[in-house]
C-alpha cells in the first residue's frame, strides 16, 4: 500500500504532519542531512519523535542524506544504533558505503536511497540495492508518467520500492546530479553544529551534499556578479533548462496504480502550517483514490493557493541565499583590493596629498 510520506523540519512540523494524516515522516539530525541546521532537529528530539510516530500508528525516517566520509561512520552508527533501538522504521542515506555500514549492523531496516542518488537507470538501482536500499526516490529529471512507469518496471525487476516526491523542485539535471554549486566554492562557509549527544558537525554552507543549503546559483543568473562565475555554455543551457519547483497532483491516482511504494513531500523548511495543509490535500485524494471517489478537481482547487504561499516563501529564500552569496562575493573582493593594495604599497592618504598638491591653484 502507497504510503505518504511528510517532513519534519521542527518538532512541531512533525505533529503537525502526522496530526494532517501523514503515515510516515522524516527527520534529519543534526550536521547529517541536506538541509540547514535550522530544519534539523537535535539528538533527544528524534528520540522522542520517533516515539510520537509509534504512538499515532504512524512510522519515523531519519535523513542521514548528506555526503558521509567514511572516516565518520562510527560517529554515524552511534546515531544510528540509538534510533533503531527506539525502533526507527528507515533511514534515508546517500552514499553506498554508508548504506552498507547500516545494513551490515542492521539488515532488516528499510534503507532509502536519498533524492541525492539522482537514481533513473538499471545501473544506478542495481548499486544501490547492492549497497543495502530497499528503496529508492527516483530523480527528480524524470518528469513524466511514462519515464516513472518505466523507472517501476525495471525497479520490479531489480527488486527495488520506489519513491516518487510529489512535491519538490526539479534542481539541475535531477537533485543530487548538479554540480553548479562548485562554481562559488570560494564562498562556501564553514558551520559548526553541537548536537544534544555531544556530537559535533562541520555543515558547509553553499554546498548541499555537505549538509548545507544550496546558494541557488541557477536562479541569479540576472545578476551580474553571479553569471558572470558561469562559462557561457552553462548560462545557455541553464536558459533552456532550470531549477523548476513543480507539485504532482493529477497522476496521482494513476502512481498509486502502479505501485509507488511513497509518494514524498519535501519541504523540512516551509513553514509548518503549509507542510500540514499539502499533507492534508494529499492524504484525502489518496484516501479517495483508494476507495474508487478520486475527486482531482477539487484536490487542484484546493492546492492552488497552498501552492501560492509556497511560492511566495521560496522566491523570499531565494532572494535572502543570494543576497548572502553576495554579501560573500563583496567579502572576496574587498581581500583581493587590501591584498593588492599591500602589494603596490598604495596609501590612500598619501594618494590624496599628491593629489592635492597637483590641483591648480586659483
Amino acid at each position: 500500500m502507497t504510503e505518504l510520506l511528510s517532513p519534519g523540519g521542527t518538532m512541531e512540523m512533525v505533529r503537525e504532519a502526522l496530526g494532517a494524516g501523514a503515515d510516515s515522516v522524516y527527520v534529519g539530525p543534526l550536521g547529517w542531512s541536506r538541509r540547514e541546521a535550522a530544519y534539523e532537529l537535535p539528538h533527544h528530539q528524534i528520540l522522542e519523535v520517533i516515539q510520537m510516530a509509534h504512538d499515532r500508528g504512524a512510522r519515523l525516517r531519519v535523513a542521514l542524506n548528506a555526503d558521509i566520509e567514511e572516516a565518520d561512520h562510527a560517529e554515524m552508527m552511534r546515531k544510528v544504533e540509538a534510533y533503531a533501538c527506539r525502533g526507527v522504521d528507515g533511514f534515508i542515506v546517500k552514499t553506498p558505503k554508508a548504506m552498507r555500514a547500516i545494513h551490515a549492523r542492521f539488515p532488516e531496516i528499510t534503507i532509502h536511497a536519498s533524492v541525492g542518488c539522482n537514481v533513473r537507470d538499471r545501473s544506478a538501482m542495481e548499486r544501490i540495492r547492492e549497497a543495502g536500499a530497499t528503496q529508492f526516490v527516483a530523480s527528480t529529471a524524470l518528469s513524466t508518467y511514462d519515464r516513472i512507469a518505466a523507472l517501476k518496471r525495471t525497479a520490479d525487476e531489480v527488486g527495488l520500492g520506489v519513491e516518487l516526491l510529489i512535491h519538490s523542485n526539479r534542481c539541475v539535471t535531477g537533485v543530487g546530479g548538479c554540480r553548479l554549486y562548485d562554481y562559488f566554492a570560494p564562498y562556501f562557509e564553514e558551520q559548526v553544529v553541537h548536537d544534544s549527544d555531544g556530537a559535533t558537525r562541520t555543515k558547509l554552507i553553499g554546498n548541499p551534499d555537505k549538509g548545507g543549503v544550496c546558494y541557488r546559483p541557477c536562479l541569479g543568473t540576472h545578476i551580474p556578479q553571479i553569471a558572470e562565475r558561469f562559462p557561457a555554455k552553462v548560462l545557455t543551457y541553464l536558459e533552456k533548462s532550470n531549477n523548476e519547483i513543480y507539485a504532482l497532483l493529477e497522476d496521482v491516482p494513476r502512481y498509486i496504480a502502479l505501485g509507488v511504494t511513497t509518494l514524498k513531500i519535501q519541504g523540512r523548511e516551509y513553514p509548518t502550517p503549509l507542510i500540514a495543509e499539502l499533507t492534508k490535500i494529499y492524504r484525502r485524494l489518496i484516501d479517495q483514490t483508494r476507495a474508487g471517489l478520486a475527486d482531482v478537481v477539487s484536490a487542484r482547487a484546493a492546492l492552488d493557493p497552498v501552492l501560492a504561499e509556497r511560492d511566495r516563501c521560496r522566491t523570499a529564500k531565494t532572494r535572502q541565499l543570494h543576497e548572502r552569496l553576495m554579501a560573500k562575493v563583496s567579502e572576496e573582493l574587498h581581500r583581493q583590493l587590501v591584498a593588492r593594495m599591500a602589494a603596490t604599497d598604495w596609501d590612500p592618504n598619501a594618494e590624496e596629498s599628491r593629489l592635492r598638491r597637483a590641483e591648480p591653484t586659483a
